[in-house]
């Protein structure tokens, strides 16, 4: 690997890029307190942050770059929207091996005094040994596919400006202990060297003979709740995270054969002198950042009728392309005209091999091969699906993972089952699978399940049943009112199942504690209406 991500080549190289931060000019939607149905609520959910950032403060005059020396109504630098991640990355493939570095810029938003800054490694949850493992074990095959493979990455030192920080890294909790309680609303720099190991695995994470694929693999900051840092474990059911929408501006040198795609506005270039290749990516409020990088790549294009770009990256022979794409087109415009316009100019759409179907990070969607082989492209609609219900609005995918799972099965079962009767039918199908069930607790979150039927009866059967319960109930315009609500109100932001319960009343004009008592809170599934 280049010297140059070593520790003390960190002042020498510059930075590339430099993140421009979104200015919007957006007013933040206030709800009026609704009427407590005759209960009271217990409230044990964080706070939602805004869905939009407030202007800067006005500055009184401009001399000095950044104002310095002017006098201002407030700091000169207005406190950013979102966290920012400046990333150099140098990725070997040959021996799957990546050197990195980031820089953090992070304001502490959490209104306490912080004396640690913890960041998520979760990488670290696919080496040898490490418990809870990040899969069930019937899935165990899929994701080996015959070879056991292991991957970590190692933390060599973290700074604080030029100041090097004490630090601790547990499996996937890196904790960097401050040299003073940072005063909230105070914004500071950190930087982050390390070292990572692939392993050739199907999951989000992986690789094959033809492509190494990087989802959920930076070192990202973890959100800070009520109870201080989120250090859940990764657990094997579901999408086991909770994250904070951010700026990331990536930079990723490769062999120059490479091909990388990814999170983001994507711009490359050689290295003149080299056989290397650096490939470029700005992606401003996303929720995560992923990649993949290939010699073989394919690409094929689309546009949906509002004028987004559909990419398509493949590797395998014999795929039907046209009806790939075409299936892309009806989801997106679907998902925009039930929902809400999508915000980013673009999606991609990536072949690869994963331990389910596939899986979906911010503007990017994993499909596996198997999937785009056969025809059977729920995976992609549910890929895209997670746009619009865990990529642009946040959820605790941990402790409610109803929330994001029910609203996108439900909302993409419209794109196979256009008609109303269609949908009934496949709605009273689902439920004749899991009426006889009383095990399946909308309330439970992930550590819960052993099996993954259990989770996906649960979290996906009985909760997509749930909301075409709720849409019978409140009728076709108000139930995708709801949904239009729901999504540009905390678009960016991370919503709670208190914020989701208090619009649907709003919409429906009437107590809904009974209805959602009886759904979540019971182990039995209730009749359809």
């Amino acid at each position: 690997m280049a010297s140059g991500l070593e520790a003390s080549g960190l002042e020498a190289r510059s930075w590339r890029m430099i993140i421009m931060i979104k200015k919007f000019a957006l007013l933040l939607l206030i709800l009026a307190v609704l009427a407590s149905c005759g209960r009271s609520r217990e409230n044990g959910q964080e706070p939602s942050p805004p869905g939009y950032p407030e202007e800067p403060p006005p500055t009184i005059c401009t001399s000095g770059e950044n104002g310095e020396g002017c006098e201002t109504e407030g700091p000169s630098l207005y406190i950013p929207a979102y966290n920012e991640y400046r990333v150099i990355l140098e990725i070997d493939p040959a021996t799957r091996m990546v050197d990195g570095i980031s820089s953090i810029t992070f304001t502490n938003r959490t209104g306490v005094e912080l004396e640690t800054i913890v960041f998520r490694v979760y990488l670290n949850a696919f080496q040898e040994g490490f418990y809870p493992q990040p899969f069930f074990n019937e899935f165990r095959h899929r994701v080996f596919r015959g070879v056991q493979s292991y991957g970590y990455m190692n933390v060599h030192y973290a700074h604080l400006g030029n100041e090097e920080l004490a630090f601790e890294l547990d499996g996937t909790v890196l904790t960097l202990v401050l040299p003073e309680p940072l005063l909230p609303d105070v914004t500071i720099e950190l930087h982050l060297q390390y070292d990572a190991y692939i392993p050739m695995i199907a999951h989000r994470i992986g690789g094959n003979d033809n492509a190494l694929w990087f989802g959920m693999f930076l070192p990202v900051l973890a959100v800070h709740g009520e109870n201080g840092w989120h250090t859940d474990d990764f657990h094997p059911a579901g999408a086991p995270f909770i994250l904070e929408a951010a700026n990331y501006s990536v930079e990723i040198t490769t062999p120059i054969r490479y091909v990388v795609v990814g999170t983001g506005q994507r711009s490359e270039w050689t290295i003149e002198d080299t056989d290397t290749r650096n490939t470029n990516f700005e992606a401003h409020t996303a929720r995560d950042f992923a990649f993949v990088i290939s010699p073989y790549f394919n690409h094929a294009h689309a546009v949906t009728e509002s004028g987004i770009d559909i990419h398509l990256y493949y590797y395998t022979d014999g795929l039907e392309i046209d009806h790939i794409l075409e299936h892309a087109r009806l989801s997106m415009e679907h998902f925009e005209y039930h929902v809400g316009r999508y915000p980013y100019g673009h999606i991609t759409i990536v072949e690869a091999d994963t331990m389910l179907d596939g899986a979906a990070f911010s503007q990017i969607v994993f499909v596996d091969t198997r999937r785009l082989l056969d025809g059977d492209l729920w995976a992609l609609s549910h890929g895209i699906g997670v746009q619009w219900f865990a990529s642009i609005v946040g959820t605790n995918r941990i402790s409610e993972p109803w929330l994001t799972n029910g609203l996108i099965h439900f909302a993409q079962a419209g794109i196979f089952y256009p008609t109303p009767e269609e949908l009934r039918t496949r709605m009273e199908r689902e439920h004749g699978r899991i009426a006889s069930r009383t095990d399946l607790f909308l309330s439970d979150s992930l550590d819960a399940f052993a099996t993954h039927n259990h989770y996906s009866n649960t979290h996906r059967r009985k909760a997509k049943l749930m909301f075409y319960a709720l849409y019978q109930r409140m009728g076709t315009e108000a139930f995708w009112g709801l949904l239009n609500q729901y999504y540009h109100l905390f678009s960016f932001g991370i919503a709670t199942s208190e914020d989701f319960i208090r619009l649907a009343e709003e919409a429906y004009g009437d107590c809904l504690f009974l209805f959602f008592d009886e759904w979540i809170r019971a182990g039995d599934v209730p009749d359809l209406p």
